[in-house]
């Protein structure tokens, strides 16, 4: 499921439990996290929605690897919502709703039912998996994020370490309006609105860019109609670009950067491969290396070392977490009592 992966920390766990099972389990159960059951129905469910819209079948041996993968996330889900759910911080139905209208709200009715058919569920397993998203998310940031630092001295020490990274190009902050000229199973706009035509393209284009030289904000109209999945949700910023960057892309998008002042928005739409776009030019940067005083380049830094410390701690506490957890992987201890021809 794509677009409901948990949070990163569940991604790389072991897919043992590290300790045999003195305990029979049926064939319907594939692993119990201290004393409660995870079923080869849960599981199937999951490796399913998992595989959903993958351009081939995984072969036989595949499967094994990936139920075994998805069985130690779904493993690693219960020991974390159990330590939530004790430290009182189990997400309310009040917060459920928020992520659950968040989510609806990328769709249209019609594409928001499309989406729930083609990953098999149901809108209570929607609503369940968010719950279970956001109880974890609750748990991590108390436990890890909340209380993560970063210090001038490791920002410095960072900078002084990589400073010649920090040489800089000429640079252009900008934002685009892109609308394609076939339709996207991956339209995130607020309208779920999409061009299916090169016609249908072209006079949207047109359009919008009327509306915004009739003073609709580009942000807001990037937000609502922008087809790039990417960058819609953000007002349609790409960040800072060099003309040499845009101009590999496409020559045509570096000229027209070029010619914009700060503030202003192509008066035509640029068509390159991708579609029509239309681009604002937000900031310009004038290169050369940057100083650690430079606010940009101090974000940048904090950010880096933030997220380093992140991972780490969130990788740490999930196994001290499940160090503390009776883990029996039946599932596991099957694949290799049947290797073993046992």
């Amino acid at each position: 499921m794509k677009l409901l992966t948990l949070v990163a920390l569940l991604a790389t766990l072991a897919l043992a439990a590290g300790c045999s099972s003195d305990t029979a389990a049926s064939d319907d159960i594939v692993a119990r996290v201290n004393g409660k059951d995870i079923t080869a129905a849960q599981l199937e469910k999951r490796f399913q929605a998992s595989i959903t819209g993958a351009p081939q079948p995984p072969s036989p041996e595949e499967v094994e690897d990936f139920k075994l993968q998805l069985l130690g996330q779904m493993i690693n889900d219960q020991i974390l919502l159990e330590m939530a759910s004790q430290a009182g911080l189990t997400a309310t139905d009040g917060e459920v709703d928020v992520k659950f209208n968040e989510y609806k709200s990328q769709f249209t009715e019609e594409q928001f039912q499309e989406e729930l058919k083609r990953q098999k569920l149901t809108q209570e397993d929607l609503r369940a998996e968010l719950r279970k998203q956001s109880t974890i998310e609750k748990l991590v940031n108390k436990e890890i994020t909340s209380k993560i630092t970063v210090s001038e001295a490791e920002i410095k020490d960072l900078y002084e370490k990589n400073k010649e990274s920090f040489n800089l190009p000429e640079g252009h902050h900008i934002a685009h309006i892109l609308i394609t000229p076939v339709a996207e199973p991956d339209v995130r706009n607020a309208k779920g609105d999409d061009a299916k035509t090169p016609v249908e393209a072209a006079q949207k284009a047109a359009r919008l860019l009327r509306e915004i030289q009739g003073g609709q904000d580009f942000a807001v109209t990037a937000r609502n109609y922008s087809e790039d999945p990417d960058t819609a949700p953000r007002g349609g910023d790409l960040g800072f670009r060099s003309l040499e960057e845009l101009s590999n892309y496409d020559p045509k998008l570096a000229q027209a950067v070029q010619n914009l002042r700060i503030g202003e928005t192509t008066t035509q739409p640029v068509e390159t491969r991708s579609g029509f776009h239309i681009i604002k030019l937000l900031e310009r940067d004038a290169g050369g290396q940057k100083d650690l005083s430079d606010p940009r380049v101090q974000s940048q830094l904090r950010q880096v070392i933030f997220n380093r410390k992140d991972q780490t701690l969130k990788m740490a506490f999930s196994e001290t977490a499940r160090n503390k957890a009776r883990v029996e992987n039946f599932l596991a201890e099957r694949i290799l009592a049947k290797a073993g021809g046992k």
